[in-house]
């Protein structure tokens, strides 16, 4: 999750009250926020990734004012008499404008915003290949805006930060941004900027903005742009953007920017209207074992800014809710339940549900996990340091990585690049957990167990899940042998018998491979990972690795 750091001064001058530590905590639990520490002025926090609209301070102050009593008033959505236009740019389709008029800025709230453009630009766009977004002083701008494509050699501009002009292209390799961003446009014949009608230069997209326009203390009119790959997330970063700095304005009024395509297609922006969810009582009150009316579903909802009920049947307790713009993470009514659990309390849960049948039975630990323990604890007992990744991944982890060619089950719409799928293998994880911690030790062996989500086609659901163990050995001697000790030491403890015999496993050298057999069935393999890897990854030592189907060896070699 993005850990998020903010002025304690700055929320409090947004929220008009002082703030105790206890109501700093208490107040971000309900924000599904974890708050790391707040030290001085400075509090750190870390924010799921499902909502960039609480990545600043100025959201923040407006997520908290419910909790804390405060009365908030609503900005409004005018349209604004800037307007912008945009080439078709294949790479990089997409464009979006808003305005926020009449700014109350300090240097440190100029921070604050520089801050949340950069994690939404990280987390939501994916390290601005899916979207990147700038602000500009609309004072020093002239428009209309333009995005287009130019010759990167003859286009000058001073970038933002520098002490001289150059070109688009000299920004690539000059400048600290045009090193760690130029990639997304270098192999490009022409470059995309935006641009006012004097034709000066405000953004090389998605790299870095120009000198001449930047954000100060002093600026009072903010135009804000977003462009990408995806049109709603384009449109969503705007308003992300427009409706945290409005939360700086005295007025609160947004301007919506037109933006006309020369394929014919018009985007505005910001979005005036959040998603409109149909939420049934009853539905609500089963998922959650509660009792609750449709006033009370009403007044815990309010605690999230759901303040537009567009219907309600107060009969059938069915309502029809808007959720606010900036929540991009509300998609079905499911999310909505989740914030009326946030808001009831989790600790209340449960505590209403007298009318529940109590279980017949007692409960008893589950085969796998009682396994799973036991191979723990030798694991241990072997000199193994046990870690413990996410079971979401990514395909370049899971796939790319090692140069497998296998199926994985991905989410439509993720949020995140590293969490793009379900993992199949704990190998890479494992490896990867190696490579941020190789350079501070010589020698170290780790162990990963976990579960993993298989596609396969003769399944009726189409996929198998299987507890897995993996073990890394790593120093400057390490062999398949060490492997081969291991793993013998491990079937032995579990009493159960093992062989080896040849394998390939991408990622693995060919001829330093073995496939894992016990029961009369291939379990698991253990092998040498290909220097090519290791080198990827700046991995100086040799790396055995093995992996093991827990439930495998439950199901063939226990009959469970």
């Amino acid at each position: 999750m993005p850990v998020i750091r903010v002025s304690k001064r700055e929320l409090e001058k947004l929220l008009g009250v002082e703030l105790s530590v206890s109501d700093i905590y208490k107040v971000l639990a309900r924000l599904k926020c974890e708050v790391e520490r707040v030290e001085d002025d400075e509090i750190e926090y870390e924010a799921t990734s499902d909502r960039p609209d609480l990545y600043s301070v100025e959201g923040l102050s407006r997520a908290m004012k419910p909790w804390l009593g405060l009365s908030w008033s609503e900005f409004t959505i005018v349209r604004s008499s800037v307007k912008g236009f945009a080439e078709n740019i294949v790479e990089r389709p997409y464009v979006a404008l808003a305005v926020v008029r009449n700014v109350d800025l300090s240097s440190e709230a100029v921070a604050q915003v520089m801050e949340l453009q950069e994690k939404i630009a990280q987390t939501y766009g994916r390290s601005r290949r899916k979207i990147s977004i700038g602000l500009y002083d609309l004072d020093q701008v002239k428009p209309p805006i333009f995005y287009k494509l130019v010759d990167p050699d003859k286009t000058l501009f001073k970038p933002l930060g520098e002490s001289e002009i150059m070109s688009l292209r000299e920004a690539l390799v000059k400048t600290e941004k045009g090193l760690i961003y130029g990639y997304l446009i270098e192999k490009m014949n022409k470059f995309p900027v935006l641009e006012d009608s004097s034709g000066r230069v405000l953004s090389l997209v998605p790299v870095i903005n120009s000198d001449h326009c930047r954000i100060t203390e002093n600026s009072k009119n903010i135009l804000i742009d977003a462009t990408g790959t995806s049109l709603e997330d384009v449109v969503n970063a705007v308003t992300i953007m427009a409706t945290s700095m409005v939360e700086r304005s005295k007025e609160r009024v947004l301007e919506e920017v037109i933006v006309n395509y020369s394929t014919g297609l018009e985007v505005i922006a910001p979005r005036r209207e959040g998603v409109h969810l149909s939420v049934s009582t009853s539905d609500i009150n089963e998922l959650l074992g509660t009792q609750l009316t449709v006033e009370e579903l009403k007044h815990l909802l309010e605690k999230y800014h759901y303040y537009k009920v567009l219907q309600l049947d107060a009969s059938t307790g069915e309502l029809v809710v808007e959720a606010p713009v900036y929540r991009v993470d509300v998609k079905s009514w499911v999310d909505v339940a989740e914030d009326v659990a946030i808001a009831y309390g989790y600790e209340k849960l449960g505590t209403e549900a007298e009318y529940f049948t109590l279980p017949s039975i007692t409960g008893r630990i589950h085969p796998v996990e009682y396994f799973s323990r036991i191979t723990r604890e030798i694991m241990v007992s072997l000199g193994f340091y046990e870690v413990a990744n996410y079971m979401m991944s990514s395909r370049y982890e899971q796939l790319e990585l090692m140069g497998a060619q296998w199926g994985m089950f991905l989410v439509e719409n993720p949020k995140s690049e590293r969490f793009e799928g379900v993992r199949v293998w704990l190998t890479p994880g494992l490896l990867l957990t190696l490579a941020e911690n190789a350079d501070k030790y010589n020698n170290l062996k780790l162990f990963e167990i976990g579960d993993v989500v298989i596609p396969d086609d003769s399944s009726e659901t189409k996929a198998r899940t299987e507890r897995r163990l993996s073990m890394l050995i790593y120093h400057d001697k390490a062999t398949l042998t060490d492997g081969l000790v291991h793993v013998k030491a491990l079937m032995r403890e579990l009493k159960l018998d093992v062989s080896f015999t040849k394998g390939a496993v991408p990622g693995f050298l060919p001829e330093r491979t073995a496939v894992i057999r016990s029961c009369n069935e291939d379990v698991g393999f253990v092998g040498e990972v290909h220097p090519r890897i290791l080198l990827s990854l700046g991995i100086k030592n040799p790396v055995v690795i093995a992996e093991i189907s827990l439930s495998r060896i439950l199901s063939k070699c226990l009959g469970k």
